[in-house]
């Protein structure tokens, strides 16, 4: 019988539920920060709506696929991405009021308020679950000695061969 506990002291693993909340939450996260962004740009850049959300929203896309994707091509350490994140949406949340506050109706000040709430779920389930909440790679990575290539590793013996 094997039993599982949540959290940085017990293993590594986290309510399929949890997960599942904290995965819609930073979805919807997500969604909600190029919203802002475009809304930010619709409000305060005097150009045309398009090129104003294009010149927003494509630098964001590109920060975001470049440092906090879960393929993303320099990975930040889980701690430093989870802060930056957190404050992202802080700002995003903000930069919405801002601008409903400027351009929109008042009663449109909702998603601003959702959007911080969303940031403050998030933080706590991922403060709570200790960080394992979230999905990123764990391992050490050792580096490779430029003579080992990807097929000697995958070639490598495994399992009962491997311990002969």
């Amino acid at each position: 019988m094997r039993s599982e506990t949540m959290g940085k002291n017990g293993s590594q693993r986290v309510s399929p539920a949890i997960s599942a909340i904290y995965a819609v939450i930073a979805f919807l996260l997500e969604v909600g920060l190029i919203f802002a962004a475009a809304l930010a740009a619709i409000a305060f850049v005097p150009w045309p709506t398009i090129p104003s959300i294009l010149v927003v929203v494509v630098p964001l896309l590109i920060i975001w696929a470049l440092f906090f994707s879960p393929k993303a091509k320099f990975r930040l350490r889980l701690r430093i991405r989870l802060t930056l994140l957190h404050l992202i949406y802080l700002v995003g949340a903000y930069v919405l009021w801002l601008s409903v506050d400027h351009s929109f109706t008042d009663q449109s000040q909702i998603w601003a308020i959702a959007m911080l709430a969303l940031t403050g779920i998030s933080a706590i389930l991922v403060l709570a679950t200790g960080g394992y909440v979230v999905p990123h790679d764990r391992e050490k990575r050792t580096p490779q000695s430029p003579g080992q290539s990807k097929d000697a590793t995958r070639n490598a013996p495994r399992g009962r061969r491997a311990a002969r």
